[in-house]
């Protein structure tokens, strides 16, 4: 028998016509004509008929029968092999899955934990045997059995039998594409059950493909976890030189933390790297470690990932490691203002790497531990007055002992300890310190909820880093959909103050212009009240409507044209206040001068910088990348072919034709044969434990499950169907109505 295009056979039989017969048979892919033909043809194929077959290799004879047995209503099971010395097969043996019978012993097992799967094996003794013939250089039939003990499967049920269940490698390559998106096993079945017809003609089961994807995980992991992760960022820095990963090990040399930035976050530290804020998120993967995010805000008002981190655990040692691979990845720059919630362990590490940046605490964490702590009506609201008040510093302490006084706090604990870092979380203390408009770790927390989307919490560390890439990608992905919209469209003027409003629509994104165009609304509020000349500047004094009793004095410099304001806003923020605004008017300037524009919210942020983007083609991902091609071309030609019944024969028969080609193509190409899948240099690092955080409280479900207890001595050793005293008195109710029937019984023979 040799083999022809397609994966068809031809069998050196007498009947002529049943070549042709047999080519339409084995096919890749079967309709409901092909299912009929076939079907007639095997049960027209008589037992001499197998007997004259010849096979050229093992693999036909097996393919032969495996698809024998799907017509017939059965499964293939491998059974016996015979090789010569020089381990070449010289016998091969296939038998019913319903051959022999299942070990007593298995049956006889009484400590068993587990139920006993059903009995399947009824010693069919249905066989089919091939060997080589030397003279023919064939491989013929040496036995075979066609006779059932046990009733055959109907058609409808074969995609049950385990040899007819196989993914292929064309489902294989599509399950890693849906699955590099984040798709759930169970949502690629539906998937795939809904494009194949049926779940009788996808070929598999959804256990199947569970078990494919746990073991496609184990092949990834088999060095380890952690191997697995450096050698996926080890593969990464080769194809970018400016990405940037460091771990270090414990005394175990297990992995205690890792850090890595990829050259997108580097460019835009380089930019935006003057606020920082970062907050520790928790269960985000497999061990627990707690992932540390280093967030900052673009001139789009977009949040930014700086770097990340997932740490051993939360000490001022960890955090200061954490701190120092961050600079060295950032080119020693250090940021200007640094936004984090009251942990101590990380005050401590921001006060000694940067002992120079100004540190805020959240004001949301504040809020709600001055909730948490002060029982007292109305107190909160109080409390975040003086926290916002953009008073000075007397006005401020003035407010603080008037709340002190009004709510009897003097001796409290936490209001005292808490105004020991007043200079941390006040405004009025903050004022002129630039945070880019940021008081909360808000953009942290939103950012861990954006990231909830693609990780789970029981990803290991290797899909974990996966699917971060995968976030960071959208990320840069609405960036640049926002920086399209900016600089090829314009927006709407609205105002009277016609030049300045289109001037700052040119120069600002479109975010920042919308921002500095609410401060022009806002201006309209204030009005000036005097104006005092010295020598090169001007000073302008100005009040607020309903507000008589506020000043705010704004300097004008006739040269350069600075405008500076008391209220400290551009300092703080980055943008004209209200005040400077109305000093524009006075000055009649069609242009917002350049001291009062801040490069970081202009369109010109990221002008001198050249964006890099990652090569994603590392591992197998450039195969993913050539299959998703080659599927959105076919996706056409699949649609067209489908509309009539003779485009898709042809498209069909194309179809086998192209694909026995590229299999030959595959096989014979050294670069398709060797799947290269993350070979780096070995580490050597022990995946981690799982780790006890601050913030991670465990499964209080398992922690504080309550004990079940007996319903009869309400004891906690047992439960009531072992508990002896309700065995004595269950048999001593017994014994009483055995008595009372047997008194029943000898009343009634009397």
């Amino acid at each position: 028998m040799d083999k022809g295009k397609g994966n068809e056979f031809i069998i050196d039989l007498n009947d002529e016509d049943f070549d042709y017969q047999y080519d339409n048979i084995v096919k890749t892919e079967f309709d409901e004509e092909d299912i009929l033909v076939s079907d007639k043809i095997f049960n027209d194929l008589t037992v001499e008929d197998v007997w004259k077959m010849e096979f050229s290799s093992v693999e036909e004879a097996e393919e032969f029968y495996n698809l024998f047995a799907k017509v017939t209503g059965f499964s293939v099971r491998n059974d016996d092999v015979k090789r010569y010395k020089n381990q070449n097969i010289v016998s091969r043996k296939w038998v019913c899955s319903k051959e022999g019978y299942r070990h007593r012993v298995c049956l006889e097992n009484e400590n068993r934990k587990r139920e006993p799967k059903a009995v399947t094996r009824v010693g069919c003794e249905a066989t089919f045997r091939i060997g080589f013939n030397k003279q023919m250089n064939k491989w013929v039939v040496k036995e075979f059995m066609a006779n059932h003990n046990h009733p055959l499967v109907e058609q409808k049920n074969t995609q049950f039998l385990r040899s007819h269940r196989v993914i292929k490698n064309a489902d294989k390559a599509q399950l890693n594409v849906m699955r590099g998106v984040g798709m759930g096993t169970s949502q690629i079945m539906d998937y795939m059950v809904q494009q194949s017809g049926g779940y009788n003609k996808v070929g598999f089961t959804k256990k199947d493909l569970y078990n494919h994807v746990d073991a496609d995980r184990r092949v990834h992991l088999r060095d380890g976890d952690v191997e697995g992760v450096l050698a996926y960022l080890c593969g990464k820095s080769e194809m970018d030189p400016s990405f940037y990963y460091k771990y270090n090990v414990d005394e175990d040399n297990r992995l205690a933390n890792l850090f890595w930035a990829d050259s997108t976050s580097k460019l835009d530290y380089s930019c935006f790297g003057d606020v920082l804020a970062f907050d520790t998120t928790y269960r985000t993967n497999a061990y627990k470690k707690p992932l540390v995010i280093l967030v900052g805000i673009n001139h789009h008002h977009q949040t930014i990932v700086f770097g990340c981190a997932l740490l051993v655990d939360e000490s001022v040692s960890t955090y200061t490691w954490v701190l120092e691979t961050f600079l060295d990845a950032m080119n020693n720059k250090k940021p200007l203002s640094v936004i984090t919630d009251g942990d101590k362990a990380m005050r401590k590490a921001i006060k000694r790497i940067f002992p120079d940046s100004c540190h805020r605490l959240c004001a949301w964490h504040i809020q709600r531990n001055a909730f948490t702590n002060v029982h007292v009506k109305d107190f909160t609201n109080h409390f975040s007055k003086c926290m916002f008040m953009e008073g000075t510093v007397e006005e401020f302490e003035c407010a603080w002992n008037d709340m002190l006084e009004m709510f009897n706090l003097q001796g409290h604990k936490w209001v005292t300890d808490i105004y020991a870092k007043h200079s941390r979380w006040a405004e009025t203390y903050l004022r002129g310190h630039f945070f880019a408009g940021m008081k909360r770790t808000q953009r942290c927390e939103s950012m861990n909820a954006y990231l909830n989307r693609f990780l789970k919490t029981r990803l290991n560390l290797f899909e974990f880093v996966k699917h971060f890439d995968r976030a960071l990608s959208r990320i840069c992905h609405n960036e640049a959909k926002v920086e399209f919209e900016t600089h090829h469209s314009s927006a709407i003027l609205t105002t009277k103050l016609y030049a300045l409003e289109k001037y700052a629509g040119t120069i600002f994104t479109r975010q920042s212009f919308l921002k500095f165009k609410d401060e022009m609304k806002n201006a309209e509020l204030f009005f000036p009240d005097s104006t005092e000349n010295h020598g090169g500047y001007r000073v302008h004094t100005l009040t607020k409507f309903r507000s008589p009793n506020k000043i705010w004095k704004v300097c004008y410099g006739n040269s350069d044209r600075s405008i500076k304001c008391t209220c400290m806003m551009f300092e703080s923020v980055g943008f004209p206040s209200p005040h400077m605004i109305v000093v524009m008017k006075i000055e009649h300037l069609e242009e917002i001068p350049e001291t009062c524009i801040m490069k970081r919210w202009s369109k010109l942020a990221k002008e001198t910088v050249q964006v890099h983007h990652d090569n994603e083609s590392q591992g197998d991902a450039t195969n993913i990348i050539r299959y998703g091609a080659l599927s959105s071309m076919c996706s056409w030609m699949s649609y067209f072919a489908s509309q009539s019944k003779k485009a898709f024969k042809e498209a069909r028969c194309e179809i086998q034709r192209l694909t026995y080609q590229m299999e030959e193509l595959c096989k014979n190409s050294a670069e398709e044969s060797e799947r290269e899948d993350l070979k780096a240099t070995k580490h050597h690092v022990r995946d981690p434990i799982i780790v006890k955080t601050k913030g991670n409280p465990g499964n209080l479900k398992d922690k504080f499950k309550k004990p079940r207890h007996c319903g009869k001595c309400k004891k906690v050793e047992h439960t009531v169907r072992k508990c002896l005293e309700f065995i004595n008195t269950h048999n001593a109710f017994i014994n009483i109505e055995d008595s009372i029937e047997d008194m029943v019984c000898s009343n009634t023979i009397h």
